[in-house]
Parts: structure tokens; C-alpha cells; sequence
């Protein structure tokens, strides 16, 4: 099937060197149950149908919601960090663990953020060969959604110290209230925090409203300020220009063909149109540029 036969939220793509093949991970459809899916592809048009790479059991600690995977390789194994929610819980993001890039995946770690808050959209940031979590701290606790680090135990499998706050979405500059909020204050989103560098420019991909209206889910870039660090909580914003609105929670990966690619969803405010999409990335005059 090609990509634009997939009804996907939250895409990402895994180029697996140790199989040469590409891994488009998931929330499961219903037929295959909770948990979360991949679908395979050898070339990035022709994809396989969904392939469950975890099934909750009735024995897992969150069973309603499964969202935002994202699949790192780490010493040899691999890492799936993913959102999950169960009536009465807080939202929280989690660590699976395989050993391969299809599973299966078998839980890992604990909670990443504190029981008590609402957290999503994990990454995961090595810095100097410590591994980071960058993750947001939901607006539906916050009001003013938080973008925040976490170092993590050299295994994954829980969090060392407390999070650090990097910045608000308010303080971006660009991230607006959306229409669709009914409390009586301003709300800010922060979702789908990715780092990635090319050619020596190191930036964080996030998404948020850029608009009041509802089609107006955009992608930002939040480069480290000059001599800081992505992770010091000092940043230039900008929203990065997409060849198509309403579209966003974006990450980036390198093709075997040597190619920067960014993969996201187009059609968010569109129930059942959302499809994956991947376009070229790379550097231009020191910033990220977006073509078709």
C-alpha cells in the first residue's frame, strides 16, 4: 500500500541498517488491537500492511490510550517510546524494549515524568552518551504547555532527578490559544518534541496551534541560542514553512540513500484524513528548510 492509503497520527519512521528496511510505527488499528503497530517497506513508496509489534494484555498498566511511538536503536536493542493512559490515570509516557525493529516489544521502564503529571511525546536526546528524555508537560495540567528534559539511567529504564523545564509554549512567540479551547484563560499546546542535527545545525522540531483556528496545527524550530546547548533552555523560535498547513508532530531521519527526510502527519483537524507525509529537509544560511 503507499502512504496515502494510511490513516496515521503521529508518524515515525525507522531506518533499520541491520535490515535495511523502513519501519513506520503506529497506534494500532482496532483490528489488530491495543497496543501499538509497524508497517514495512523496503523503498518508502510501497508499504506492508500493519504488523502488531505490541499487544496490551488485560495485565498492563494502561489500556486506553496508545499514542505517538517512536523507536530508537541503542545498544543493540531496540527502544519504543510511546504515550499511555488508563481510566483514572494520569497520561504517561513509557519505555518498551525488543530485540528487533518488529518486535515484540515488552515493557521496560516506569513512568519517565512524575506520576502525578500529564506527559507526552517522548524523545530520546544522547548527549556526550547520556541519554535524555524531552517531553511535554500537557497544557490540560499546565494551562501553558512545557517543553521538558529528564535524564534517564544508562538503560532506560528510569528517570535520574527531576525534569527541567526548557521553555512554554507561550514563550515561543508563535504558539496561539485555539478556538477549540473552552476554559476562560488562554491555553498553550506543546507536543512532539525531536532533536536532530544536519550539517553541524542542531534544532527541535515541536507542534502547536499557530493560528486560533482549528486547522492551524504548525511545526516549530527551536534552535539552541548562540553558545548554548538544546538542552540549556535558551532558544531562537520560528515556525518551520511546510509545503501544506494543518499539518504537524514531525521527526526526521536519514534514507539509505544519504538523504535527510522529515516525516509528519497533513490533515490533523481532519478525523480520518490524517496521512503521513515525507518531504526533503536540510540546511540552508544555518536553518532548516522544508522542500517537496
Amino acid at each position: 500500500m503507499k502512504l496515502t492509503d494510511i490513516n496515521i497520527r503521529d508518524p515515525f519512521i525507522l531506518a533499520d541498517d541491520s535490515t535495511g528496511k523502513y519501519y513506520l510505527y503506529a497506534a494500532s488499528p482496532a483490528r489488530l488491537g491495543k497496543g501499538f503497530c509497524a508497517y514495512v517497506s523496503d523503498d518508502l513508496d510501497e508499504w506492508s500492511e500493519p504488523i502488531a509489534v505490541f499487544a496490551a494484555t488485560d495485565g498492563f498498566a494502561a489500556m486506553d490510550e496508545f499514542w505517538a511511538p517512536e523507536v530508537h536503536r541503542r545498544n543493540g536493542k531496540y527502544y519504543l517510546f510511546g504515550t499511555f493512559c488508563a481510566d483514572g490515570q494520569t497520561r504517561k509516557t513509557r519505555i518498551l524494549v525488543a530485540d528487533k525493529p518488529d518486535g515484540p516489544f515488552a515493557p521496560h521502564s516506569r513512568s519517565i515524568a512524575p506520576d502525578d503529571w500529564f506527559a507526552l511525546d517522548a524523545t530520546l536526546y544522547v548527549k556526550d552518551g547520556a541519554p535524555h528524555a524531552v517531553f511535554s508537560h500537557e497544557w490540560v495540567q499546565t494551562g501553558d504547555g512545557e517543553m521538558c528534559s529528564v535524564r534517564l539511567s544508562d538503560d532506560l529504564k528510569a528517570p535520574v532527578g527531576k525534569p527541567k523545564v526548557l521553555f512554554s509554549a507561550s514563550g515561543s512567540g508563535w504558539s496561539k490559544s485555539p478556538e477549540w479551547n473552552d476554559r476562560s484563560a488562554p491555553i498553550y499546546v506543546v507536543d512532539a518534541p525531536f532533536i536532530y542535527s544536519i550539517d553541524g545545525v542542531e534544532f527541535m522540531l515541536w507542534s502547536s496551534w499557530s493560528d486560533a483556528k482549528a486547522s492551524a496545527y504548525s511545526v516549530g524550530v527551536a534552535y539552541p541560542a548562540a553558545g548554548k546547548g538544546i538542552l540549556d533552555g535558551e532558544y531562537e523560535h520560528c515556525l518551520l514553512k511546510l509545503p501544506h498547513e494543518d499539518s504537524g508532530h514531525a521527526m526526521v531521519f536519514k534514507d539509505f540513500e544519504g538523504r535527510y527526510r522529515i516525516c509528519y502527519h497533513e490533515n490533523n483537524s481532519v478525523v480520518g484524513r490524517e496521512r503521513a507525509v515525507c518531504y526533503r529537509i536540510g540546511v540552508e544560511n544555518g536553518k532548516v528548510v522544508v522542500t517537496e
